[in-house]
């Protein structure tokens, strides 16, 4: 198991880190949405009273639709990972060799000359 540390500093990118921060992420973006709300509420009240209470229902209405959108978009960046994970495991199972990324792109060919065909 590697280091989530160094696999952020990974250039090659043959490690993903993404699944292992999502949660953290998640849990992030839940404690953004709570302050939100939070700060809405008080500065709310310290308008007003009438204030306060429409600053209370907008603020839960937009938290939970806030809560809805950032868990929505969690989850479809974990598709993303899991359709690679069953994407690896068809080419193991079929016994192909994935395609090797070159490391550098080819070289052009020279003015004058045909490529291959």
């Amino acid at each position: 198991m590697s280091n989530p540390i160094t696999d952020l500093f990974d250039f090659s990118f043959k490690e993903m880190v993404t699944p292992s921060y999502i949660k953290v992420l998640y849990v992030l973006l839940l404690v953004g949405i709570a302050l939100y709300c939070l700060v809405s509420i008080i500065s709310g009240f310290a308008v007003g009273f009438g204030y306060g209470l429409l600053a209370l229902v907008i603020a839960v209405i937009v938290a939970f639709i806030g809560v809805i959108f950032a868990r929505i978009y969690m989850e479809v960046i974990m598709v993303f990972f899991r359709i690679k994970d069953l994407l690896e495991q068809m080419v193991v199972a079929k016994g192909a060799v994935p395609p090797v990324m070159p490391a550098t792109p080819p070289a052009p060919p020279a003015p004058g000359i045909e490529p291959p065909a």
